[in-house]
C-alpha cells in the first residue's frame, strides 16, 4: 500500500455541457436566444386566438415558467461565464494595483545617493 495520493485525472475538455458549439462559446447569446424563442411561439399562436395584450401576458408567463425547466442548461453556463470574466477581472485589477503598489513604495524609499534624510 502506497501513501501517495493517485494522480488526478485530467479533465475532458468535451465534458462541457454543450461541448466546444456555438452554445458553449457564447452562453449569454444562446439563452437570450432561448428566452426568445420560448416568448415568440407562444406568443405567435395565442395571438390567433386572443387579442394582442392578452396574447402578450400568457406568452409571457408561459415563456417564463418554461424557462425555468427548458433552459437550466444554459443559464448555468451564462452564470459560469459570468464568475469567469468576474474572476479574470478581480485578478488583473490586483496584478494592477500591485503594480502601481510597488511602483509607490518604489518613489516613497529615499534614495540614498541624495543625501536627504527625511
Amino acid at each position: 500500500m502506497s501513501d501517495t495520493a493517485p494522480e488526478p485525472v485530467p479533465a475532458d475538455e468535451s465534458a462541457e455541457p454543450f461541448g466546444d458549439s456555438w452554445v458553449s462559446r457564447h452562453p449569454m447569446a444562446a439563452y437570450s436566444l432561448g428566452r426568445l424563442v420560448l416568448f415568440a411561439v407562444p406568443f405567435a399562436i395565442l395571438y390567433f386566438f386572443a387579442d394582442f395584450f392578452t396574447a402578450l401576458l400568457v406568452a409571457f408567463l408561459v415563456s417564463a415558467v418554461a424557462s425555468i425547466f427548458l433552459l437550466r442548461k444554459q443559464r448555468e453556463a451564462m452564470s459560469a461565464s459570468i464568475a469567469t470574466r468576474a474572476a479574470r477581472a478581480n485578478a488583473k485589477m490586483a496584478e494592477r494595483s500591485a503594480v502601481e503598489d510597488s511602483w509607490d513604495e518604489a518613489e516613497r524609499e529615499p534614495d540614498p545617493s541624495d543625501g536627504r534624510t527625511d
